[in-house]
């Protein structure tokens, strides 16, 4: 059996593709425990105990190329009403996170 390189470069590939989708799934995660943490700091409930990825692009700091990811979430201050928050991240750090005005 040979293998050529085009199979080589295939199996690369997809092997870039399992990384990247382990990685995005790693980042995720986080995501929705430091929302939780967040929100739970400041007495607010996190609504349907998820973030959802609201994009993502390749960003260059500090002489790197790192992914810049943003996920939404919601939550509430009195359990009827819904507001919006972001959490986002640069790699695997947080950089921000935003709650939209409330009422308590």
């Amino acid at each position: 059996m040979h293998i050529q390189l085009s199979d080589i470069v295939i199996i690369l590939l997809l092997a870039a593709l399992v990384y990247s989708w382990w990685r995005n799934t790693s980042i995720r995660e986080q995501a929705l425990i430091n929302a939780k943490k967040h929100c739970d700091s400041l007495d607010l409930q996190l609504l349907d105990q998820s973030v959802a990825g609201a994009g993502w692009r390749p960003t260059w700091s500090h002489g790197q190329i790192k992914i810049k990811r943003i996920y939404k979430f919601e939550f509430s201050s009195s359990g009827v009403a819904r507001y919006k928050g972001t959490i986002t991240y640069l790699g695997h750090q947080q950089i921000d996170i935003w709650i939209s005005p409330h009422d308590f």
